[in-house]
């Protein structure tokens, strides 16, 4: 499982990342990625961004799996709490990414 994670926006408009490949990590690591990814049920979510708000954080989650590859938005406002757990493990693995 491979998932790569996005934060942008907010006040000063930074941007974070990582990219995470389970077959790369410890065998507890990889674990404890899997269940977060499961119990965020992030592979049935769909988008869900405001339109209205500015300055919001947003975040991007792509996940490969076996199955095929999900990708979801969110923004401050629309994450979905069964996702907040694992959008904090994800912010702690990210570092600041160049503008694109």
């Amino acid at each position: 499982m491979k998932i790569t994670f996005r934060q942008s926006g907010g006040f000063a408009g930074l941007i974070r990342g990582c990219t995470i490949d389970t077959a790369n990590l410890s065998e507890s690591e990889a674990a404890q990625l899997e269940s977060l990814i499961k119990q965020s049920n992030i592979l049935e979510a769909t988008s869900q961004l405001t339109s209205q708000a500015r300055d919001l954080g947003q975040y991007q989650v792509i996940v490969e799996t076996e199955k095929g590859t999900v990708q979801v938005s969110f923004d401050d406002m629309t994450v979905p709490e069964t996702a907040q757990t694992l959008l904090q493990y994800l912010q702690e693995l990210s570092k600041p990414q160049p503008l694109s």
